[in-house]
């Protein structure tokens, strides 16, 4: 096999020549001197957040003016669902159109192998210019998870172990302005790639004010720390419910704090004529269980709807087929293929999504979507097969989610429109009408899981290794 390194400097060769010619003769236009639907394309990925926490798709008690007025200008996909319920693997599969048991990135710390073939890289050798910004360490470049971007700014200013942060990252403020400072530099020029990820509603739950005020915690001056409540240990039952309310309505802050910055994005990319000028997609990379199914205030370990429900909102160029809301199931697989097809650019092989239509239809073709859990590590990731292969795993249509968790040996089957929250296990009373169905879906699942063919990766430990030495040096280590 060809060493990493070479592979990585031929891509790279490979990439800028297919740019200097899109440039120099392309100008304007894609392959063929045709033009574009759209001049640019703007991705923004929100870390963390749960599809019912945002106006557009029902809620009640979080303010999203800034995306609710997108999605009114958009086509909202109702049914989308993340494949994976973790930050780097699920950014992999968004801009690579692969599950993870294809991309090779297991879960965050995963390197990401050169023979994938993301957006940035096709986009560029397009002819686009690149840009992206990380709000966390977990696509942080040493992963190899910039692959094809001109520009990736990764500048992050709260480190682990500051403010109960359990990986660098930055605010959404500090993306926005981050992306705002690149944009005043380089203008907009030629065609643009922005990829703009925000990390705020990951824990801890901190928002600043007003925002945490607008969600007032109760009036708990002195609220436990999550990990502590987590333990229960000297709190009554009524205690760590009230407690648990006031961690969600922090967590509900933060979606309103991170909703405030992509609005102030949106606006200068408004003013400075991109907006209208492309193809924007804002997405969310999984949810987060908020004291649900066992996984309190965390994500990675289920596969349910509070982790893998997501957001997927397009606004195609001028606002065309606008206010657009479409039912069936969709996935993260299927951004890239639906991009590139819009923009009439060839789709990578070796992608497991699909091309989804853009408004054109309201109610999609029936289809199965599939997803698997990244966590527990420990003891569960020695299958040379696949490195999740032994945890939680799903699969869905339109009506019914069958899980399937081998290493606990169990079981469920869920009728989402009946039960939302995943809260009646009926395998084992569910009609007779649905059983040649349910057993479908049960042999489905096992081909999808066994049909692993991972690109080779490993875990890169530098994050882990420098908190140490940071730690050391400021005394509390031995």
């Amino acid at each position: 096999m060809e060493p990493l390194e070479d592979r990585r400097s031929r891509r790279s060769v490979l990439r800028g020549a297919f740019a200097a010619l899109a440039a120099g003769v392309l100008v304007g236009g894609c392959s063929g001197g045709e033009e574009l639907p759209a001049r640019h394309v703007v991705v923004i990925s929100i870390d963390t957040a749960r599809a019912d926490h945002f106006g557009f798709l029902g809620s009640e008690t979080v303010e999203t003016p800034n995306l609710d007025a997108l999605a009114k200008e958009g086509i909202v996909y109702r049914d989308y669902m993340t494949v994976v319920p973790t930050t780097l693997a699920s950014h992999v599969t968004l801009l690579t159109g692969k599950y993870p048991h294809h991309h090779g990135v297991a879960r965050n710390g995963f390197m990401v192998n050169p023979d994938n073939e993301m957006l940035a890289e096709v986009l560029a050798a397009e002819g686009f210019r690149t840009a992206g910004f990380a709000g966390s360490f977990a696509l942080d470049s040493r992963f190899d998870f910039a692959q094809g971007f001109d520009h990736f700014d990764e500048e992050f200013d709260v480190l682990v172990g500051e403010e109960g942060a359990d990986q660098n990252q930055r605010s959404a403020e500090a993306v926005t302005d981050a992306v705002i400072a690149y944009l005043d530099e380089t203008g907009v020029r030629g065609r643009l790639f922005l990829f703009a990820h925000y990390f705020d509603p990951h824990r801890p739950y901190d928002a600043p004010e007003p925002f945490a005020s607008m969600y007032d915690t109760l009036g708990i001056d002195d609220l436990p720390a999550i990990p502590a409540l987590k333990r229960r240990e000297g709190f009554t039952p009524e205690e760590i419910e009230r407690y648990a309310f006031a961690h969600e309505l922090r967590y509900r802050a933060e979606i309103a704090y991170t909703d405030h910055h992509v609005g102030r994005l949106l606006d200068d990319l408004r003013e400075r004529g991109v907006l209208d000028d492309a193809i924007v997609v804002v997405t969310t990379d999984h949810g987060e269980s908020l004291w649900e199914h066992g996984e309190e205030f965390d994500h990675g370990y289920g596969v349910y709807d509070s982790t893998m429900r997501a957001v997927w909102v397009v606004r195609l160029p001028g606002g065309k087929r606008s206010d657009t809301r479409v039912r069936g199931v969709v996935a993260s697989i299927d951004v890239l293929p639906t991009v590139l097809d819009f923009l009439g650019i060839a789709i990578p092989e070796g992608v497991d999504g699909e091309v989804v239509p853009l408004g054109t239809v309201f109610d999609l073709e029936p289809r199965l979507r599939f997803g698997q859990a990244t966590k527990p590590r420990r003891g569960l990731e020695s299958d040379p097969r696949w490195t999740n292969i032994l945890k939680a795993r799903c699969v869905r249509d339109q009506r019914l989610k069958f899980i399937q968790t081998p290493y606990l040996d169990t079981e469920e089957l869920y009728d989402l429109p009946s039960d939302p929250a995943e809260t009646l296990n009926i395998l084992e009373d569910f009609p007779p009408r649905l059983l040649t169905r349910v057993g479908f879906l049960s042999e489905e699942l096992e081909r999808w899981s066994f049909s692993a063919d991972p690109l080779p990766s490993h875990f890169e430990s530098s994050q882990r290794d420098e908190t140490i030495e940071r730690l050391r040096s400021l005394g509390y280590l031995n």
